[in-house]
């Protein structure tokens, strides 16, 4: 094929990839005069239509976005049976390479390619484009270090580290997909969300959070296993790094950012943080290590609490998280160190050294947390005042470092302190349980409305939504409508795309039974793969059901012989024809060729043939009856 020229104008020079599904050539462009990457889908899938239409539309929608930080798609096409796409050629690496060869990476250059990768996926997603596979594999660093994604909305190689859904419909790859894509559940934006902060994890700490060894204990730990910090790895790390990660990678999608926009912001002020530490020498950035996170912390505190407490109301007056600010926060406590460091060294040298565990101080007053943490050789520092139905007016929040962490002596813990809830004003019913909503309801005056139960990630009998909404001052008695949690769907594991063995054995672990197995011929399924299953749901789903399956056969039926038929071009009229081969046996009439396009001088080809029992083949060329033999599938013999 490296001799080709494709449509009278890519001349095909080398191949230089090759996935499960496609073969990315070089080629050059005679008509523009420049080098391109040109991906041709494997002959294997020119018959699977489902595969070869969400080939053509997906890649057409990605040819619309224009970023530098995605590789941009010129063209998409097809000759004869060769369906193909023309990108822009990268000169650089494949950012898997560079993490398996150079190891973890210093985290401002994962920053750097965080912030290029988020900018991308902010494009696509205003443009309804969902990644489905954001992955180092599908991220190339160019020679002056830009990152670019490739592979948008393109069907992804099928191989050991992917999963298949319904219809061979590909997920994604099951190191880096989110826990919803492992349920073969609503994939939207924050699902890209998440396989970027996987991608971001490996980057700074030379792997992947979770492994195992196959795909489907991989998507199990996905839904069901907490992320091990990634400083519980790598030394050094910045908290506010690492808060960028763990939330990026939140098992539910609610509580990840809510768009690539605000992840980049995050990434920003992270990378203000990074640089600022990153000019200093060793002992300085010993000695403001703690106040930088915590600067960073508080930051992204009042950010939060601030975007919390003006959900669902008009707010007065709009308040901007700075990036700047923060960073002059964060130069005004390393100038105070010097101050700080004469003060601190009064404390014991033991003392000093010595690893402290933060104490809870929730629900305590300013006072006696003032008191707790002198009595543990800690400090208090005020942070915000915050509106909160849990806890009483003058009672602290949450705290930061939180409890729990191990300090040194002399660290000061920020507190957040409650200013109760304002009469009149609606408290925030979402996350709690239902005994607990009502409970608010009833404390601050509010009279209880409806209460819809509907399906939900959220555990059962959680509030997953409330009008009037949280925040909203209204007259005390008005009557406030919850909707609650049924909990997560339940369903049955997909085994579709299984070998049947791996499939019985996915449905054992999750305490169902293997029913009745049938088999049929599947031209898109292998031999001994699961092409269908039993939908059990919700209240069927109990330890012991049974579920039934059916199994490929691959292209020929159990018990029959595959007859090679070799078709000569030699009578096509056309140099350009196309070819329709027909099978009539004891099924009935099918087609195994439907006027695919063929070119005369390629000669001839051979076209395995199956089918039950005795019958005929029929060879057509345009509209031209060209051969008809008799078939026998049980001896094989054709004449």
């Amino acid at each position: 094929m490296s001799s080709r020229l494709l449509a009278g104008r890519y001349e095909l020079l080398e191949k230089i990839g090759d996935g499960g599904m496609a073969v990315v050539y070089k080629a050059k462009c005679r008509l523009l005069n420049r080098f391109v990457a040109i991906k041709i889908l494997k002959p294997d899938f020119t018959k699977d239509l489902k595969i070869i239409e969400s080939f053509r539309k997906e890649s057409q929608a990605a040819a619309s976005l224009s970023h530098p930080n995605i590789v941009n798609v010129y063209d998409v096409g097809r000759e004869g049976n060769i369906y193909y796409i023309v990108m822009e050629l990268i000169e650089g690496r494949v950012l898997s390479d560079i993490i398996k060869e150079d190891g973890p990476m210093d985290y401002r250059k994962a920053i750097e390619i965080g912030k290029q990768m988020a900018s991308a996926l902010s494009l696509a997603h205003k443009n309804h484009i969902i990644h489905r596979d954001v992955k180092p594999h599908n991220i190339l660093i160019t020679e002056d270090g830009v990152a670019k994604i490739t592979d948008f909305g393109i069907a992804k190689a099928v191989d050991s580290a992917t999963i298949v859904g319904h219809s061979n419909t590909i997920m994604g790859s099951v190191h880096y997909f989110s826990p919803e894509q492992a349920r073969g559940g609503y994939v939207d934006e924050k699902s890209d969300i998440y396989s970027l902060g996987i991608v971001l994890y490996e980057l700074v700490t030379g792997r992947v959070p979770f492994d195992a060894d196959n795909p489907v204990a991989v998507a199990l730990m996905h839904i069901n296993e907490e992320i091990l910090p990634p400083s519980q790895l790598v030394k050094g790390l910045p908290t506010a790094i690492e808060n960028i990660i763990m939330k990026a990678t939140n098992k539910y999608s609610i509580n990840r950012y809510a768009s690539a926009d605000e992840m980049i912001e995050a990434l920003k002020n992270g990378d203000i943080v990074a640089n600022i530490v990153g000019t200093l020498d060793n002992n300085t950035k010993a000695n403001i290590a703690a106040p930088v996170a915590a600067a960073a912390a508080i930051a992204e505190n009042a950010k939060e609490n601030d975007l919390n407490n003006t959900k669902g109301k008009k707010p007065k007056k709009k308040v901007r998280f700075n990036k700047f600010k923060a960073a002059a926060a964060v130069l005004a406590l390393i100038c105070a160190i010097p101050v700080s460091a004469l003060i601190l060294s009064g404390i014991s040298a033991v003392g000093a050294s010595e690893n402290i565990e933060v104490p809870n101080l929730s629900g305590m007053t300013y006072e006696e947390a003032e008191v707790a943490l002198q009595e543990v050789r800690l400090t208090i520092g005020k942070g915000d005042e915050v509106i909160d139905n849990d806890f009483e007016k003058g009672q602290i929040v949450s705290q930061i470092p939180t409890s729990g962490s191990k300090v040194k002596a002399g660290k000061s813990v920020v507190v957040s302190i409650s200013k109760g809830v304002v009469e009149g004003m609606v408290p925030n019913l979402v996350g709690k349980s239902l005994e607990d909503a009502l409970f608010l309801l009833d404390k601050y005056g509010f009279n209880q409305g409806s209460a819809t139960v509907e399906a939900s990630e959220m555990p059962k009998n959680i509030v997953i939504n409330q009008s009037p909404e949280a925040g909203l001052e209204v007259k005390p008695g008005t009557t406030i409508n919850i909707s609650v949690s049924e909990g997560p769907q339940k369903t049955a594991p997909d085994v579709i795309g299984m070998n049947i063995l791996d499939a019985e054995a996915v449905l054992n672990s999750a305490d169902l039974k293997v029913g009745d197995i049938g088999y049929e011929m599947s031209d898109a399924y292998a031999k001994d793969i699961v092409i269908w299953q039993q939908d059990v749901k919700g209240a069927n789903l109990k330890p012991g059901t049974t579920v039934n399956l059916k199994v490929s056969t691959g292209t020929e039926p159990a018990g029959s012989k595959a007859i090679a038929l070799d078709i000569d071009y030699g009578s096509a009229v056309n140099q350009v024809f196309y070819l329709t081969v027909t099978i009539n046996d004891e099924s009935g009439t099918h087609s195994i060729i439907s006027r695919e396009q063929r070119i005369k001088e390629n000669v001839s080809e051979i076209v395995s043939l199956s089918g039950s029992g005795a019958g005929t083949v029929t060879v057509i060329f345009d509209n031209d009856v060209v051969m008809q033999k008799n078939v026998n599938f049980n001896t094989g013999e054709i004449q």
